[in-house]
């Protein structure tokens, strides 16, 4: 790498030891090649053996890479040099070099020092099914000791946590806390500690933690009602006539500052507040000023903050909120009890059988090098004498356990840590981005160290490598007004800029479309209620932090299908024109598939309706959503046939599994079993129907019943994914999912359930029972269950992805959409909230009083949590902003932009601070911006805060929701935001709507005859179309029927049945055929009147047939085999055009005989005349071609005979 040119902040990051080095690291900064040209440096020039430099990366792909990067070095320099015994060394020496995750590093101190834990030497990790099933097992087992035991503490816990109906609650919550305090060094101290808090002495509440906090939230609170108030005010006092209103805004004021003037005591801040009274407003109708109504509406605004905030969180006085924590800590300590028992329970249990989980990893390599006077061990010793440098990569998603174990190794100034705390987006795994920004801001640059090198050194990379100037620019204004020390952790200011170093050259020629200006996309809703995109009023409202109702996400499903919609067409119109992208190998060159990226906040919900949207276009697309392959619609339907197997009583299951392929019952088929039985089970329902009902549907009830009896029966012996497999098999649904959209993938998702059962055998537990419980609860925690891979990072396609997928990756051109969503608060409702420093936050739920509120302590930590929750989104919009090379592209929908324009221009008029020209650029104020929870009203406070310059770096439009709705292929009609305000000419829109309305009242479809073919069909339709012209009506129920009787087809039905019961490998006698059908009476296998039709003597001729004979000495038989074919429909309707349709049928037999050869048998009842066989030959030939290109395309392999044999009696 000696050719790159180094900046002098990166040879900085390269050259520097002998202290801590912190290295600061925009996006696009090259860290990566930084941290492997230091590690090479050391290595060549200082001699240092690879194996003593331990490389902490986040994860094995980038271990893998660094590791390939260091050896790749070491071969060039050693092509230079081929004697160097040094290099040679390090060649041998780079396969036990210390390059890895954490948990392979920890994992290796505890295989190195087994014994110091007292475990076998022999222990394997178990994956994550095994030990969530260990999990449930002991949690089961340790309720039910306690039921039995008539536990009270248990019994109290569970009244306070739970439902009428289950103990689910409480389990949830002990597995919450459970996975939550394993990121702390020592979760038991930990949870011990936090709950002691609660064990609270009275006296001023303003003194515990959670007090301190609140007040300080609430003084920040009145700090923004009095600023709104003075800002009015100053403005009022320009007009005279405004005199005894702006007495009235003054009198506010001074009240407000009185009782932010002493907030340090809880009761007496309580009694200011309780006590404050509001000036009556003037009223003075000769007055029409908008000031005046503006200054109402102000001083409104900070009632509501008063009345609807900080009354609400302090509502009572020290004595009562003591008596809360006091009361709260007696339950605290119960449930710390049961946790701690848990807890030894499942460490006992994975003791016995051996084996570790990956949080014991890091713990246990923590107790070794620690011991519980948390001084180093000898062990820990030997580590910092082997290391010469320790260097850690993402350090800003360090957790405290982590930081810790290599803490305790280190030689205290040997730590070389990289990162981004703009970056730092995985606060939901517990990373502690504090731990970077306190070394940040004790750190000291290289001319500020000086002689003292004990703070050690911080070096800053904010040259970005990745991305156009115009991307940097439009990243850099948005982020120096919304992000501060206040919100987002980060002061961002010129010194945190992103700036300009890559090498995009020139290109001459200006017609070429390359790079361009940000686009800001707002589809327009207008007159749409939607409440997810409308403002969080009031910041402490319960109600925006509630689940969405039902009506609410089908709506914000309609709306993404608008935004997908001009997404969609927006990338079409790209790849359409001859924007061009640089590439380092091809230099420009046309944009293609992959050069394309949609970035989602979330991807469970909107990812398909992006997929489908780019799909419909004939785009190449791949979605990496976070939705599970248990989500999808073929393993839902295989998990419903499991629990039918295992319980049939289930009315859910069993219909989902009648009504899918499996079943092929239509609706009319499931109301008429239905009525067989309205009051009891469905399944009980389908025994009687299939007494009363016609043949054809009992045929398939009787089918679908031997089945389950099968696979019953099967379940008893047969492995799990043994049984799972057979089912994908004798159902044909494996091969029928591959037909559909995303076949392939649906396979996929198929053999990830039939390997997570394999999986769960492997882990010693059986039945299929547990398993199904195991696998609902898996999927409703979001367990292990990611959705199926089949895409490799250079397959040419649109991606679209999360943001938290895409951190580390970077793509041409970059859509962001869906920021018009509200960040998600619904975890501040949980019964209890955890913080790592804060601790515990319980909801007081009283079981026997029958109420349940917040404590002030759950309070505090939503307070807490909420800020953190903001700040870590806005890095979110950080990382998303910086993945784009060359354009970056967002949208995002407003209920009505007018509105949300002219409110939040009044919102930045009121809370603007004095601005001083020789000041850096002064940020919009951080509690204006909590008002505002999505990234798109956090980018239009920034684009009207700064109307000054923020067209020359993006590009905002307004589309109106109904011209993307009929759009598909069309380009549609934009506004350009100086035009939003002017209307179209009436006379001009009117003659348009008209020559518009005409074209489209005299359109005519192109494939009219081709929409009339349907898209899939069965063999049995294919003749009885060709049969007949006629219209067919709905048949009569058989119920409705006056007398019974048979039609021909039902007679055909019941021999069909009968020769497939029939054993091949027996001679029958006519007396037997008569005793083989009245068996099959008795069995109520047929009914009376079936019985009746059958011709035993066509049976008994079968059984002395040429076929019969040759079945007898046949190598395998195949009876009754279902199958799915694509063909042209060309091919069966000459008016079609060439589309393909899907065609089902049943093949009656085929066998393989004596001499290898394949057979296809079609058994007819149709009644014919001796000397007419052709006519029965060409009748059915279409069908039997079909039947033979299945079996054919199924095999591999060509029929060598196909036989139509006839039930019939001939005249």
């Amino acid at each position: 790498m000696s050719n790159v040119k180094w900046t002098e902040e990166q040879l900085q990051a390269i050259n520097e030891k002998g202290n801590n080095i912190l290295v600061a690291a925009a996006a696009g900064s090259g860290k990566t090649a930084v941290l492997v040209e230091r590690i090479i440096n050391k290595v060549i020039n200082e001699n240092i053996d690879i194996d003593k430099i331990l490389v902490v990366t986040f994860t094995s792909a980038a271990a893998s890479e660094i590791r390939e990067r260091i050896l790749d070095a070491i071969y060039k320099k050693l092509e230079e040099n081929p004697e160097n015994t040094n290099l040679q060394r390090q060649i041998n020496l780079i396969n036990k070099a210390n390059i890895s995750t954490i948990h392979s590093f920890c994992l290796d101190i505890i295989r190195n020092n087994f014994y110091e834990l007292n475990i076998s030497n022999n222990f394997r990790v178990a994956d994550a099914t095994e030990i969530e099933l260990m999990k449930y097992e002991v949690l089961e087992d340790l309720f039910e000791e306690k039921y039995l035991n008539n536990d009270e503490n248990f019994e109290n816990l569970i009244n306070t946590y739970t439902g009428y109906r289950e103990d689910e609650g409480l389990q949830n919550l002990i597995l919450n806390i459970y996975r939550f305090i394993q990121s702390s060094p020592f979760p038991e101290k930990w949870l011990e500690e936090n709950v002691n808090l609660f064990n609270h002495d009275n006296g001023d509440f303003s003194q515990t933690v959670w007090g301190k906090i609140i007040l300080q939230d609430i003084e920040e609170e009145l700090a923004e009602a009095i600023m709104q108030l003075k800002n009015i005010s100053a403005k009022m006092e320009m007009y005279d006539e405004l005199v005894k209103f702006t007495k009235a805004i003054k009198e506010d004021i001074y009240n407000l500052e009185y009782i932010k003037s002493g907030i340090n005591n809880w009761d007496e801040v309580l009694i200011k507040i309780s006590n404050l009274q509001w000036q009556k407003w003037p009223v003075d109708k000769k007055i029409t000023l908008e000031l005046k109504e503006q200054a109402k509406e102000i001083r409104d605004k900070a009632k509501d903050i008063i009345n609807k905030s900080i009354k609400k969180k302090i509502s009572y006085d020290s004595m009562q909120a003591n008596e809360d924590i006091n009361y709260i800590y007696t339950i605290l300590m119960q449930l710390k009890e049961l946790i701690l028992e848990f807890m030894k329970r499942f460490s006992d249990k994975k003791r016995e059988k051996n084996i570790i989980d990956f949080n014991d990893i890091e713990h246990f390599a923590l107790k070794i090098l620690l011991d519980e006077e948390k001084r180093e061990t000898e062990v820990a010793k030997r580590y910092k004498e082997k290391f010469e440098e320790i260097a850690i990569d993402e350090y800003q998603d360090s957790n405290l356990v982590q930081e810790q174990i290599l803490t305790s190794i280190s030689k205290g100034n040997n730590v070389f840590m990289v990162g981004d705390v703009k970056q730092s987006i995985y606060k939901f795994r517990q990373a502690r981005p504090e731990l970077f920004l306190e070394k940040y801001a004790k750190y000291k640059l290289k001319d500020e160290l000086k002689e003292n090198k004990k703070d050690g050194q911080k070096i800053k990379l904010f040259k970005n490598f990745r991305s156009r100037k115009e991307v940097l620019d439009f990243t850099n204004l948005v982020f120096e007004n919304i992000m501060s020390k206040d919100l987002g952790d980060v002061e961002y200011n010129q010194e945190e800029y992103l700036n300009y170093g890559a090498n995009f050259p020139c290109l001459e020629d200006e017609n070429i479309n390359f790079a361009g200006k940000t686009e800001l996309n707002i589809i327009n809703l207008k007159e749409d209620e939607i409440d997810i995109y409308k403002k969080d009023d009031n910041i402490n409202n319960e109600n925006t932090m509630q689940e969405e109702s039902d009506e609410e996400d089908q709506e914000r499903i309609e709306n993404s299908v608008i935004e997908a919609r001009f997404v969609t067409n927006r990338i079409k119109e790209l790849l359409d024109s001859n924007y061009m992208v640089f590439d380092k190998r091809e230099g420009y060159r046309k944009i293609t598939y992959k050069d394309i990226c949609v970035l989602l906040r979330a991807t469970s919900i909107t990812a398909p309706i992006y997929e489908k949207e780019i799909s419909d276009l004939n785009l190449p697309v791949f979605s990496d959503t976070s939705s599970t392959y248990l989500d999808s619609m073929e393993v839902q339907t295989i998990m419903a046939l499991l629990k039918v197997i295992n319980n049939p009583m289930q009315d859910i299951p069993l219909v989902t599994v009648l009504r899918s392929n499996i079943g092929k019952f239509n609706d009319n088929e499931l109301i008429e079993i239905r009525l067989a039985d309205r009051s009891s089970t469905f399944y009980e329902a389908m025994l009687k129907a299939r007494l009363i009902v016609e043949d054809n549907l009992k045929n398939k009830i009787e089918n679908l019943l031997e089945n389950l009896k099968n696979w019953k029966d099967e379940e008893q012996y047969l492995e799990l994914d043994e049984l799972i497999w057979k089912i994908y098999m004798d159902t044909g649904f494996y091969h029928y999912v591959s037909l559909l959209t995303n076949g392939n993938l649906r396979q996929a998702n198929l053999k990830m359930l039939f390997e997570k059962a394999k999986q769960y055998e492997k882990a010693s537990f059986k039945g299929l029972f547990n398993f199904i419980n195991f696998m609902d609860k898996v999927r409703l925690s979001s367990g292990d269950v990611g959705a199926a891979k089949l895409i490799g990072e250079n397959d040419n396609v649109i991606r679209i992805m999360s943001i938290h997928k895409s951190k580390g990756l970077e793509f041409p051109v970059v859509f962001l959409c869906g920021t018009g969503r509200k960040i998600n608060m619904q975890d501040l409702n949980k019964p209890i909230l955890l913080h790592q420093d804060i601790g515990l936050g319980p909801k007081l739920i009283n079981s026997e009083k029958r109420v349940e509120y917040n404590t002030l302590a759950k309070e505090a930590i939503k307070v807490r949590s909420r800020k953190e929750t903001i700040s870590e989104e806005m890095r979110i919009l950080y990382v998303a902003l910086t993945r784009a090379k060359e354009k970056l592209i967002i949208t995002g929908l407003s209920k009505d932009l007018q509105k949300d324009f002219k409110e939040k221009e009044q919102l930045l008029s009121m809370y603007s601070k004095d601005k001083n020209s020789f000041d850096q650029v002064k940020k919009i104020d951080y509690k204006l911006l909590e008002k505002y929870i999505s990234y798109l009203d956090w980018l239009e406070l920034v684009y009207l805060y700064n109307k000054d310059k923020i067209d020359d770096i993006v590009e905002l439009k307004e589309y109106k929701k109904d011209d993307v709705l009929k759009m598909k292929n069309d380009k549609i009609e934009t506004k350009d935001i100086e035009e939003l305000l002017f209307e179209c000419n009436p006379k001009e829109e009117k003659n348009r709507l008209k020559e518009k309305i005409i074209n489209k009242l005299n359109w005519k479809y192109d494939y009219i005859e081709s929409s009339k073919i349907p898209t899939k069909t069965s063999v049995t339709k294919l003749k009885q179309s060709e049969e007949q012209n006629t219209i067919s009506l709905t048949y009569n129920p058989k119920f409705l029927e006056k007398t019974q009787r048979l039609t021909s087809a039902q007679k055909g039905t019941v021999m069909h049945l009968c020769v497939q019961k029939l054993d091949e490998s027996k001679d029958y006698t006519k007396v037997e055929i008569e005793e083989f059908v009245q068996n099959l009476y008795k069995e109520s296998i047929i009914s009376e009147l079936e019985l009746k039709s059958i011709n035993v003597q066509v049976l008994y001729e079968y059984t002395q047939s040429e076929l019969w004979k040759d079945l007898k000495n046949a190598k395998r038989i195949y009876k009754e085999q279902p199958f799915y074919i694509n063909v042209s429909a060309k091919e069966i309707y000459e008016e079609a055009d060439q589309e393909k349709i899907l065609v089902q049928g049943i093949i009656d037999l085929y066998y393989i005989n004596k001499d290898d050869k394949l057979i296809l048998v079609d058994y007819k009842t149709d009644y014919i005349k001796s000397g007419d066989e052709k006519e029965l030959e060409l009748k059915y030939k279409v069908q039997l071609e079909l039947y033979k290109k299945a079996l054919e395309e199924a095999l591999e392999r060509k029929v060598d005979k196909a036989i139509i044999y006839a039930l019939s009696q001939k005249s």
